[in-house]
């Protein structure tokens, strides 16, 4: 890790410029995808992947136990961006549909003033199918792109942008979305390797496909699972899926578990590669004097599954490997810096948070809570319990209490009936796994916790349709994103 040391940047506080314009602050909200908590050394990670990451939470204040709304990059940053829940805001295919009657945070912040602008990575939040409404500027790199992509296009609307005006910038990157294999010296950096075999090449650039110790030639067998299991990480699932491998006339070698541990360290090394492409963003936003006038958020979308369970990306669970994610906050000035807030906090908590420090009003209807008290120091409660949707087949939902998490799969997300199912299914029984040790009256808790949650949902699942260009199909197809149901 001596090279990744070498690019931290040397301090934030050395060459503060006092801002020069009153009224609220600016706000950069950056998002990295597919971004595992477990991996940020302020959050706990002994392997010195992310100094810059570690550098920048001295100087803000961190939220140690944040969870993700979903496990879909498309529909997480819809509940970011609404302060709601998945099933309220995800039409066919997971491409967000935003009912006209919620406001979303760029709305709310462009009527009290502030520019807004997103620079974004494509796939799941590319311009055609993306959470856009409210950005006065919204622009997309390649799909499946970097930081290295749009952290460029971000600062050159920066510094184009009105400096007597605030500013809302939202930055998106996929540096640690497969494909993990990021360039040298990045992509083996974790590795102890100076080059794959071309078998590890392609189970490295395959995780996606990775399943159960197989590598399988595409999606098809894992939603054709998916489609017919109701619950496909129980035995009947998993026998299932070793008999389609069976007879498949495809069928790829196993993946040894050296190889399984060998993705495991590549995705550490991508996780390194965007500590330097943050480390590299506040070094530019330092040399324009934007520090001390900013909120920056820093945010996980999602985690990743990286062989928790037999399993590799996020189709079958909502885990805390996918599902718990970094959230840091650093204040104009770092105030309040080096905090540690272990409340149980959502992401849809974003956006009562950015509005209440832009002294603006939040919409009525929204789920989250505003994180200020915390950031102020203020005693501050958080949760009883952090709700995730989703998982591909959109038939799970997940409840996370302080000792452990409930999760439910069965009827689709949108179903009228789920609450009623939730509540009479047997507990435990076969359409909840908890985990091991919970015992039942918390087990209870938490599902008493999902039906009382599923009674607050009050739009109808009856949205229109997203106009998706074909070959933005095809693309997020290759990458296991697209259900044609």
């Amino acid at each position: 890790m001596a090279l990744v040391a070498l690019l931290v940047v040397a301090g934030l506080a050395a060459c503060r410029s006092a801002p020069d314009r009153e009224g609220p602050p600016n706000i950069l909200l950056l998002s990295l995808d597919t971004f595992r908590a477990d991996r940020v050394g302020a959050l706990g990670n002994p392997d010195g992947l992310t100094p810059n990451l570690d550098r920048f939470a001295e100087e803000a204040v961190i939220f140690t136990n944040t969870y993700s709304q979903a496990t879909i990059t498309g529909p997480s940053h819809a509940s970011v961006f609404t302060s709601r829940y998945p099933s309220e805001v995800a039409g066919p295919n997971r491409a967000p549909s935003i009912p006209r009657e919620m406001y979303t945070l760029p709305e709310v912040l462009g009527t009290y003033g502030f520019q807004t602008a997103a620079r974004v990575a494509g796939g799941d939040l590319n311009p055609a199918m993306a959470p856009k409404r409210g950005f006065e500027s919204y622009e997309s790199s390649i799909d499946f792109g970097s930081l290295w992509h749009t952290t460029p296009m971000a600062l050159q609307w920066l510094d184009a942008a009105d400096p007597s005006k605030p500013f809302f910038l939202f930055l998106h990157g996929y540096d640690t979305h497969p494909t993990y294999l990021k360039p040298t010296p990045f992509g083996l950096i974790s590795t102890g390797l100076s080059v794959l075999t071309p078998s590890q090449q392609q189970t490295v650039n395959a995780t996606e496909r990775v399943l159960d110790g197989n590598r399988h030639v595409s999606f098809d067998l894992l939603d054709r699972v998916t489609r017919k299991v109701l619950r496909p990480r129980t035995a009947e699932g998993k026998a299932m899926l070793a008999d389609l491998v069976a007879s498949s006339p495809q069928q790829l070698p196993a993946v040894p578990a050296s190889d399984e541990d060998l993705i495991r360290r590549v995705y550490d090394g991508a996780v390194s590669y965007v500590d330097v492409q943050f480390g590299l963003l506040l070094a530019r936003l330092e040399a324009r004097g934007r520090l001390d006038d900013t909120v920056i958020v820093v945010m996980g979308d999602h985690g990743e599954a990286l062989g928790e369970d037999g399993l590799f990306h996020r189709c079958c669970s909502l885990d805390d490997g996918l599902t718990r994610v970094p959230l840091l906050i650093r204040l104009p000035g770092a105030e309040g810096g080096g905090q540690r807030v272990e409340a149980m906090v959502e992401l849809v908590d974003i956006m009562p948070t950015l509005l209440e420090l832009a002294g603006a009003t939040p919409p009525a209807g929204i789920r989250g809570v505003s994180l200020a008290p915390a950031l102020r120091g203020e005693p501050f409660p958080g949760r009883r319990a952090a709700l995730t949707q989703g998982g591909f087949s959109n038939r799970m939902l997940s409840a996370r209490g302080g000792s452990g998490r409930l999760t439910y799969t069965g009827v689709q997300a949108t179903s009228e009936v789920l609450a009623d199912i939730v509540a009479a299914a047997r507990l435990p029984g076969p359409a909840f796994v908890a985990t091991a040790g919970m015992d039942a009256a918390e087990q209870a808790a938490l599902r008493d916790e999902m039906v009382r949650w599923i009674g607050t949902l009050s739009v109808s699942p009856l949205q229109a349709a997203v106009a998706v260009p074909p070959e933005l199909i095809e693309t997020l197809r290759a990458k296991g994103y697209w259900d044609a149901r």
